[in-house]
């Protein structure tokens, strides 16, 4: 039941066999397509419901095409395993900043229909549960809609302005939608966890995602005190994590269903001062950016994968939790939309303020102090001391982002918040300088909205901006 419904519930921007004038209004449903109306049952709607919970699975963590590892390569996290060394020209794509435009294959184009199936799964389950299991929890339409919200935030932080937010409407009648601008996405991101936050009821976890999530949004959009102010009930200790589960007999190829088979970081090298601007993930050993030696490619060169995943690709991804309030609470508190100490509240997370001390490994007459955790549970991290310029302390802010954040999918849209609201240009942020093979880094910093979505949108008329 479960797949059959997801194959039913699919955005019209992603029906190549339908002609704009068979998808407009009251069409009848595609006749290579299940009606809808088989799942309007109680059974019908829990699968609907836990069919677009697999669907977000995938598009945050597909180890080709998640939205973790394509906003990775990127930015300064992730490198293209088969592109370390100089064996090979450069593969256009998100590693080397330079999108095919009309792009029509690519980890991007497939993730940009995996976030589209999750609104269009989203709204058909929510309507069946509120009409067909009533008697289930609201929370679970709250859980939905925070969901949506997610793959909208994704879709604004990674592609560029001018998404189409079409709908597939609940009773099967097709809504295309013209291209919307990265704020109007983020806004309309905001709605749905509004709506989210009225139906959560007593649930915590759905209401600390959706206040994340919230949080998340407004902070794009530039409301630091409305940011601090969504996560202000939200503790340190929460944790909303996408779990991933061991493949089923016959999935063998890259993740079906929600399965990762390998962990994005084997498909791509963690990256380390990548491109001049990069941040030293790795040779920094900071305890939150470890990596391990994961062998050679083809060139000889050593692939390094992230410690924070296991080797057997079930590491849950970490979407949400209380070290991001605390961080957004410190960025609004820097900008002095949020009472606090901005300082205070980043050494918080990184110490108690407490310390042992023994001698250095490598050098008895050396004396190491090992600093205790503090709320973000990580030990070994020392305080930090102020910078005192103003450019300094949102380098800093943005550095422990990083770090603590690192491949959880924040990072690209933290790179475009630098331009967008604190006058980085995108050569000061995103990676630069030659890539391999005399080639260099292109000048991209968004991805372009796929080719299919010109083709069965007759209101979608391409990119509004390539710009953050």
């Amino acid at each position: 039941m479960e797949r059959n419904t997801m194959r039913a519930i699919v955005l019209v921007l992603l029906l190549a066999a339908c002609s704009p004038r068979d998808i407009v209004g009251s069409a009848p449903f595609p006749s290579d397509l299940s009606d809808p109306a088989a799942t309007k049952t109680p059974e019908g709607a829990l699968a609907a419901y836990h069919g677009t919970l697999v669907r977000f699975r995938i598009a945050v963590g597909d180890r080709f095409s998640g939205y973790v590892p394509v906003s990775g390569l990127l930015t300064d996290e992730l490198r293209d395993r088969n592109q370390l060394g100089l064996a090979y020209a450069a593969t256009p794509g998100p590693d080397v900043r330079d999108f095919p435009d009309p792009a029509t294959s690519g980890p991007d184009v497939t993730l940009y229909s995996y976030l589209q199936k999750v609104r269009g799964q989203g709204y058909q389950a929510v309507g069946l549960l509120r009409d067909f299991a009533p008697e289930t929890s609201p929370a679970l339409r709250g859980h939905l809609y925070a969901v949506m919200g997610y793959a909208e935030t994704m879709l604004a932080e990674l592609y560029c302005s001018g998404i189409p937010l079409s709908t597939l409407d609940y009773d099967g009648d097709y809504t295309l939608a013209p291209g919307s601008s990265t704020a109007e996405v983020l806004t309309h991101a905001q709605a749905l966890f509004d709506t989210a936050l009225t139906l959560a009821g007593d649930s915590a976890r759905i209401l600390n995602l959706a206040r994340v999530g919230r949080a998340r949004a407004l902070l794009a959009l530039g409301d630091y005190a409305g940011a601090a102010a969504a996560v202000a009930d939200v503790p340190t200790t929460f944790q909303y994590a996408v779990t991933y589960a061991i493949a089923s007999p016959g999935e063998t190829q890259g993740v079906n269903f929600g399965y990762r088979l390998l962990p994005f970081s084997w498909e791509y090298s963690m990256s380390d001062q990548e491109g001049v601007n990069g941040l030293p993930y790795r040779s920094s050993n900071d305890p939150r950016t470890l990596s391990t030696p994961g062998g050679t490619n083809d060139n000889g060169a050593t692939i390094y994968q992230s410690a924070k995943y296991a080797s057997d690709g079930l590491s849950p991804i970490v979407l949400a939790d209380g070290i991001e309030a605390r961080l957004i609470e410190a960025e609004a508190e820097l900008n002095g939309a949020a009472g606090g100490d901005w300082l205070a509240t980043l050494n918080a997370l990184r110490t108690d303020g407490t310390f042992d001390t023994q001698p250095s490994d490598t050098n008895p007459a050396v004396t190491d102090t090992l600093w205790h955790a503090g709320t973000g549970g990580v030990a070994g991290l020392a305080p930090l001391a102020d910078p005192g310029t103003p450019n300094a302390r949102v380098d800093l802010v943005f550095r422990e982002r990083a770090f603590w954040l690192f491949l959880t999918g924040h990072r690209q849209g933290d790179l475009r918040r630098l331009i967008r609201q604190y006058g980085r240009n995108a050569s000061q942020v995103y990676p630069i300088g030659p890539y391999n093979l005399g080639t260099s880094y292109g000048t991209d910093i968004t991805a372009p909205i796929p080719e299919s979505e010109r083709t069965n949108n007759p209101l979608f008329t391409g990119c509004q901006s390539r710009g953050a």
